[in-house]
This record gives C-alpha cells, structure tokens and sequence, in this order.
C-alpha cells in the first residue's frame, strides 16, 4: 500500500524572522537610551501584542491521503504477459472520496518478474453511469480467452435494484480496455447476490451466478458470445455452486472450487462440469487447517500434472500467551489434488506462511509462471501490529511449501545485465586504482 501524505501551511517563519530582527535593532537602540525598566515594560507589551498578531494568522492543513489496492484477479495474457484486476480506493481522512477499477501487467524483465506498480489502467470507476441509470458495482472477474483479456463485473442497476453484468475486453493484456458494455439484466434482488465467475467452454464464455431465492440457494448459467458479448443462452443448474466459487477451465471442462458445507463441517469442494452446467460425479472435499470462516473464496489453477487450490482461513495469532492476548489473522492454506476421485493423492500444503506472524492474507488468486505457482493475494498488516489496509502482493512457488516474494527462475547469471554492470565496475576499479597510485608516486619523485 503506498502512502503519500500531503501537509502545507502558510509558513510563518519569514514573517517571524523579520519580527526579530525588527525588536534586536529597536533593543540596541533602547539601551543606549532608556532604563532597563522601562524596557522591560514597554518590549513585553509590544512582544505580546506581535504574537497575538502572529496567531490570528491563518493556518491551513491538509489531511492524509492513503490508495489502498484488494480484490485482485490474476490471469495469463498474451506475449508471456499476465493481467491483474484489482480494486483501489482513494482514502481522505478516513473517508474513500474515489474508487477505481484498475488493471496491471506483470511481465518478465531483464533482470526480475515485474509485479510492482507500474502505469496501471484505469478499467473504470467503480460505481458509474449507464445510459442514465446509475451503475454500482459489487463483484468482478478476469478472464483470457481466445487472445483476449475480458473483465466481468457484477452490479446493481440502481433503478431497478437488481443485478446486472457489464464487460469489457482488451486485446494488449489490459493497457487499454473497450467501453464499458451490458451484457445482461436479471430478475435477482442484488441483495440475494452471493457471487460469480466467468470460464470459457469452446468457443463461448460461461456466467455462473449464486443467490438466494426465498431461501433456496440457486446457480444460473449464462452462455455469452465472446466476440459480440451477447447471451445466447439463460438456465438455472440443477447442482448450486457455492456461495463463493471460482472457475477454471481446462480439457473442455469447467473446474469448480467453492466453500461446501456438510452436517456443521466445511470444505473446499473441488468438482467439474462437462456442459458448464451440471456437475460430475467426482469432487475433492478438502479440509481447511482451523474452519474458522465462512466462506474460503477457494481459487485453483492445472499445475504438476494435477490442481493447486489455495484458500483462506483464519487463525488465532497469539500476542501474549500468559495473559491470554490473541488476534484473529486470515492466513492462505492449500492442496494439491493429483487425482480428484483419490482421496489418497490429495496433498495439503503450506501456502506463502503456515502462521499469521502478525498479517492477514486472504482473497488468493492463482496461475502459473514458468512451472512455479503465482499468486496474488490481499496482504494487510494485523491487528497484533496495529492494523492498515491492504495491498496486493504476489508469491511463487515450484513446489507449492517453499515461497518467494520475487521470481527469479532460470534466470542465468551471465546474461544479467546487472551482472555485467558489476563485473565491470569493478574490473574499472582494478585497473584504474593501481594505474592511479603508480602515476602519483612517479609524480612526488
């Protein structure tokens, strides 16, 4: 998270230096005539009357700015590039005055794998208007299909109160993005909205949506045309997704990982759909480390061969054990699933930190870079190390235990540049020193 904070006044100091030199000239002038007395009464009182007139200056001050980036979305783009989403909001004492939807490329460079800031897009402001009807949005999703990238976002039709889904695509990994377009209204209270995800199925892009109808938990379907974006098909699944699920597509199918839920015990349940609509027999139910939330907002990604599924769950960061201080800290747990039908190949792992250690990491999103894992995530520092707000940062992993903040991969050392830059400045310096010390002592002969 960056913090930048701005603080002008109108400084008094030149104001105050003239004050003073203007009361030591007129002090010399007063020793060499009056008493010490009547000094004494008469600078008092003018030095008090100047600093009344001083205060009454104004001052103005103002606030701190914080921008603060969580709700990330990660997905593979073209050219060896990928494409982050995330949210960032504007924070003026303590009040968000601007939220954006914003977008980044992560790309490999000379010398690192670049994830950091670096002229993000603005895809559009969070809460917009279309059509005259203002537009507020509550969800999104990422996707790269057929060399493009393609935002959803969930929202509320203000008028109406219902949701609707708006897209937009880009065809450069997100450093320009198309208008904003409508791609469906519903019937669906935007208060009985639950949640989305957006996969591709051949040659079409597939919706699925969550919510609850007079307290039966529902998933409808929605086919859309990928290049004009419109719908070419509306229905309701018969197997309910999860109140949380992400969506993943490989070998024409759909993957599906969401928060599941049996007789007061929670799982992430990893299953696939073959006609993006109902589910196969098979699924994974994977047990979380503390089943501390309510929902695990799972994320999965094809990796080794199987699948890596990341969640999050929370945990109880001790403070002081002897007298009983703890914080409640989200952390990331994960699996590896070999074979979704064997229980036996189902492998839990650590996932970036297996302990808080006094952060919060939650809401994951996975792909995979070169064989290692990549992950996005919110980090934010915990409650035991005073609190912030979050940011999105980026893990690897080759084997989904060990994780490194910066991927450096196969990088080798002799094509570095920064490498070639040492090596020469020292070999300079080896050179030129010796050179330098022979010339001096042949010159003081």
């Amino acid at each position: 998270m960056d913090l930048k904070q701005k603080c002008e006044f109108n400084d008094p100091s030149f104001f105050f230096g003239k004050v003073y030199i203007f009361l030591n000239k007129a002090l010399q002038r007063e020793k060499t005539r009056s008493s010490p007395m009547k000094f004494s009464k008469k600078w008092l009182f003018t030095i008090l009357i100047g600093f009344i007139i001083f205060s009454s200056f104004p001052q103005t001050t103002s606030g701190v700015v914080f921008y603060t980036d969580f709700m990330p979305h990660l997905a593979e783009g073209g050219n060896e590039e990928y494409v982050l989403i995330y949210k960032y909001d504007t924070i003026s004492n303590d009040k968000v005055v601007f939220e954006d939807l914003k977008s980044r490329i992560c790309r490999r460079t000379p010398t690192e794998f670049q994830t950091a800031e670096s002229d993000d897009t603005l895809i559009t402001t969070w809460d917009f208007v279309y059509e005259g009807r203002a537009i507020e949005s509550n969800k999104t999703d990422l996707i790269f299909h057929n060399s493009r990238s393609y935002v959803f976002i969930a929202t509320e039709d203000t008028t109406s109160e219902y949701l609707s889904f708006f897209a937009t695509s880009s065809d450069d990994n997100g450093a320009t993005w198309e208008d904003i377009q409508l791609v469906t209204n519903t019937t669906v209270d935007i208060n009985d909205f639950l949640g989305f995800g957006v996969a591709n199925l051949t040659t079409d892009l597939i919706i699925a949506y969550s919510y609850d109808d007079t307290s039966n938990d529902k998933t409808g379907i929605i086919t859309v045309d990928s290049i004009s974006l419109e719908v070419k098909s509306s229905v309701e699944s018969n197997d309910y997704y999860g109140d949380d699920f992400d969506l993943y597509t490989t070998d024409n199918k759909i993957y599906v990982v969401s928060t599941y839920e049996i007789v007061l015990e929670k799982f992430i349940r990893l299953s696939s759909t073959l006609n993006g609509i109902d589910f196969e027999a098979a699924e994974a139910l994977l047990a979380p480390p503390y089943n501390l939330v309510e929902t695990f907002e799972p994320t999965v990604v094809e990796w080794n061969e199987g699948f890596f599924v990341v969640g999050q769950d929370q945990i109880e960061d001790v403070y002081d054990e002897e007298q009983g201080i703890t914080f409640t800290e989200y952390l990331l747990w994960g699996y590896y699933v070999e074979d979704i039908a064997d229980s036996e190949t189902w492998t839990a792992l650590a996932v970036v930190k297996d302990e808080a250690a006094g952060y919060t990491r939650k809401s994951p999103s996975l792909s995979t870079y070169e064989g290692q894992i990549f992950l996005a995530f919110e980090l934010t520092e915990g409650t035991k190390l005073g609190g912030g707000r979050p940011e999105v940062a980026f893990s690897f992993s080759a084997n989904g235990n060990t994780w490194t903040d910066n991927y450096m991969g196969d990088f080798t050392i002799y094509f570095n540049p920064g490498i070639f830059f040492a090596i020469a400045t020292v070999a300079s310096f080896a050179i030129v020193l010796p050179v330098y010390l022979i010339v001096s002592k042949a010159k003081k002969k």
